[in-house]
């Protein structure tokens, strides 16, 4: 696997999550078991308000992803290219990003929502510090 694939795996994930959550948040808060509580109206709007805000930037982090992921790769049309230690911060950054992502929905999902979407958010986390360590040791 190519690093570039793999920012292009990671670039899409978070673009549909982010358009989900955006768009969508109330359901897709909801398929984590967050909205099953018992509450206020006002506290149902300022959860929805928060996920939505969440899709937003997630939605940013999809397109910057996405507009990296050919770098280090030679391109004619690129005045530039840009260096191994470019890659290798863009890669450390995301590595620690999605562990922290992973550390944070393996605790969220044991504790607080045992759902199966749960479960794909911790695997789909899981997935990408996989990646992003082969690169690591790799050095890309």
């Amino acid at each position: 696997m190519k690093l570039s694939q793999l920012l292009t795996v990671n670039a899409v994930l978070y673009l549909a999550f982010g358009i989900a959550f955006a768009l969508y948040g109330p359901l897709m808060i909801a398929m984590y078991g967050i909205l099953e509580t018992e509450g206020s109206v006002s506290m149902y709007w300022y959860v929805a308000s928060f996920s939505r805000m969440f899709g937003t930037a997630l939605f940013g982090f999809g397109f910057l992803l996405w507009s990296v992921r050919h770098i280090g790769e030679f391109e004619p049309n690129y005045a530039i290219q840009t260096g191994h230690n470019t890659r290798q911060g863009i890669v450390f950054a995301l590595l620690l990003a999605n562990l922290l992502g992973f550390v944070v929905a393996i605790t969220q999902q044991s504790s607080i929502w045992g759902t199966l979407i749960g479960w794909i958010t911790v695997g789909m986390f899981l997935v990408l510090v996989l990646g992003y360590g082969y690169f690591m040791v790799k050095r890309t």
